[in-house]
């Protein structure tokens, strides 16, 4: 008898992880960043309305930054344990980052987009004090499906074509590939939202092995 498997492919993973002990952190944090955004202008990405900083955050001379860092580390070790099915547990001088802090308060929002090439990239919410009952979605963070034409499948009730939606948490991080759209809604009243954005970059060794056996090309005319 043949055997009858429905298989689920092109699968994209996120996580979500709510760091429970962040909350000391989480105030020293918004400290840092609100000190910096009142003397630093504004850098201007798909960012609509609030404060974007500098690529450098993670050179930022706190212990607080450390901290943060070290989040990085296990998150990015826990999604890519996971979506190589245990074949590969990056170690952190593997990993290579950047990151930048954002300000969101009345109307701000991010337009679609994605993130520069690298291996994952990612949000994490410092403070996030959104008043939900005049908008549900204020705030939030969504993701489209990465299959665009599936936007034209009609199967009523089926996710293809779907968004997920995302709470600003303070404590969150969520994690994703680089590549995957996704923007955040406007921020619908007088709160304040802060969160760091950040991307990964991770040498395997099979990386360092192609990049042995090709040459530079720097200084060609």
């Amino acid at each position: 008898m043949p055997m009858h498997v429905i298989k689920s492919v092109f699968c994209t993973p996120i996580l979500v992880r709510d760091w429970g002990d962040s909350a000391d952190l989480n105030q020293r944090l918004s400290k840092i960043i609100l000190e910096k955004e009142a003397k630093a202008p504004a850098v201007q990405r798909s960012n609509i309305g609030s404060w974007d900083s500098n690529k450098d955050f993670l050179e930022w001379p706190y212990t607080e930054i450390q901290q943060f860092k070290a989040f990085i580390v296990e998150a990015v070790r826990e999604i890519t344990f996971k979506a190589t099915k245990g074949k590969y547990n990056p170690k952190p001088e593997d990993m290579f980052a950047h990151a930048w802090a954002n300000v969101s308060r009345a109307d701000s929002y991010r337009k679609i987009h994605n993130h520069e090439s690298c291996t994952w990239s990612g949000v994490y919410y410092v403070k996030s004090r959104l008043v939900k009952e005049k908008c549900k979605s204020s705030g939030n963070i969504e993701f489209l499906d990465p299959r665009m034409l599936c936007i034209a499948t009609e199967l009523p009730d089926s996710n293809f074509g779907g968004r997920v939606k995302l709470l600003p948490r303070a404590g969150r991080m969520v994690l994703f590939p680089n590549w995957l759209h996704h923007y955040v809604n406007p921020v619908e009243d007088k709160s304040l939202r802060i969160c760091i954005a950040f991307n990964v970059k991770l040498e395997t060794s099979s990386v360092k092995r192609r990049m042995n056996t090709m040459c530079a090309l720097g200084g060609v005319s």
